[in-house]
């Protein structure tokens, strides 16, 4: 096992336990150092309108096919390319300059978001059109995500890599609430097409702050990968890895059942509390602003630990229990808050276990698995929940997700204390062994 100190990075709260609350002048103290603030503010401006097409894309989809089934399908091509490509593209990120591929991954996007707007402006897009697009999106996606988590510790440098991860989560989370928020606004009262020719202009400042980052104050580390087995070499780490190993474990299981809100939030929107894209939009930023005042109060607490991450994680699976068995609007709302707060802390947590363990020649190759086991999961989770809900209806599915991610936590839980255990037995009789021997 590499140990964090062995990274250059801080252990992020290896030991139980935060630390202690820092002072309110240091927590804004990583956007202070203005490559990352720049890179902030562009992807806040960026974020808001990739969530406004998110919304707008899921009811249009739902408008033209009235199916649940149909919805998980197109959501599913859209994480499909991550699934496909990212691992490369964690390879790509620890080879090539993370800057250089996030321009191309964008202009990427901005591409997809512009063709969407032309095709719902010329009326009624054939669901085909729709899935192509988003699986455009996907790929995009795919080589820009590895690439920018780890190109945090080169714009901030090791010691704010904590506090960066933390303030992304709140850009993160603020473009979420504000974007769900006006992006249901936005398709009420003006068109879908309207939504993505928004979502296109908004890449003008993700693409801006890119170009206006200064070279020569970015930390880049001069380990490249091998040609040849670069791939292999990272999994091989992560299996060899214990405590990576369970993070991502743990990640594969909220990731597969208990982040599926793009299919589950709008699918109860619409069939089980019979709201129309206004209310499903007002869902997801009550989502949005749990998950921003988690995100403010990690910059506050700072750190991370596995018990922080398995309870996040639970709290999040009852969460999609209860919102399963509400039938109450106001109610769902106040959950969504919940689950958007509980999300956060868990993928955060997660994010910066990573980060610290992972070393600065591995991260790219590291942080390509924390994003396929987040979003790489969801072509499963995606399909599961449209079919599921077809079958068996909406709620009983949402519940049945959320029981099977305790499940999954437990039981990775149980493997874990059950391997300490025999770990702890097997090393008892090799110490007696020798002083039987010396005696």
């Amino acid at each position: 096992m590499i140990p964090p100190e062995s990274t250059g990075l801080p252990a992020a709260g290896r030991e139980p336990g935060a630390p202690p609350p820092r002072r309110a002048a240091d927590l804004l103290r990583a956007l202070r150092v203005r490559n990352f603030a720049l890179f902030w503010t562009g992807q806040l401006i960026s974020g808001t309108g990739t969530w406004m097409q998110m919304v707008a894309m899921a009811w249009l989809v739902l408008d033209i096919s009235g199916s649940a089934a149909v919805l998980g399908l197109v959501t599913t091509m859209q994480f499909l390319p991550l699934l496909m490509f990212v691992l490369p593209a964690g390879v790509l990120a620890d080879r090539l300059p993370k800057r250089r591929i996030m321009l191309a991954a964008q202009a990427l996007a901005t591409v997809q978001a512009l063709l969407l707007g032309f095709l719902a402006l010329a009326g009624s897009p054939q669901i085909w059109q729709l899935a192509v697009l988003a699986f455009t999106l996907g790929v995009s996606n795919a080589f820009n995500n590895p690439a920018q988590q780890a190109f945090v510790p080169e714009m901030v440098g090791p010691t704010l890599v904590p506090d960066a991860v933390a303030m992304n989560s709140v850009q993160f989370n603020s473009s979420r609430m504000i974007g769900f928020a006006l992006g249901g606004l936005a398709v009420a009262h003006f068109s879908a097409a309207a939504v993505f020719f928004v979502n296109a202009a908004s890449f003008a400042a993700a693409l801006g702050a890119l170009l206006a980052l200064r070279s020569g104050e970015l930390r880049v580390s001069m380990a490249r990968p091998a040609r040849h087995g670069a791939l292999r070499e990272g999994l091989r780490y992560v299996l060899h890895t214990p405590d990576v190993l369970f993070v991502l474990a743990v990640l594969a299981v909220v990731g597969t059942f208990g982040y599926n809100w793009p299919v589950a939030a709008p699918l109860l929107a619409r069939d089980v509390l019979n709201v129309e894209s206004v209310g499903f939009g007002a869902l997801m930023s009550a989502f949005g602003a749990g998950s921003l005042v988690a995100g403010v109060g990690l910059v506050v607490i700072g750190g991370s630990n596995d018990r922080r991450m398995i309870t996040s994680g639970g709290v999040l699976a009852l969460i999609l229990i209860l919102l399963g068995i509400s039938r109450s609007y106001p109610v769902s709302l106040g959950l969504m808050v919940l689950a958007g707060l509980s999300g956060t802390v868990f993928t955060t947590t997660v994010n910066t276990r990573l980060q610290g363990l992972a070393p600065d020649r591995l991260r790219g190759r590291v942080m390509s698995l924390f994003v396929l086991l987040l979003a790489g999961t969801t072509p499963f989770g995606s399909a599961l929940l449209g079919l599921g809900a077809e079958a068996f209806g909406v709620s009983a599915t949402i519940i049945g997700f959320g029981v099977i991610t305790v499940a999954g936590l437990a039981g990775l839980l149980v493997f874990r204390a059950r391997k300490g255990r025999a770990v702890h037995r097997g090393a008892v009789p090799a110490r007696r062994h020798r002083g039987q021997r010396r005696a």
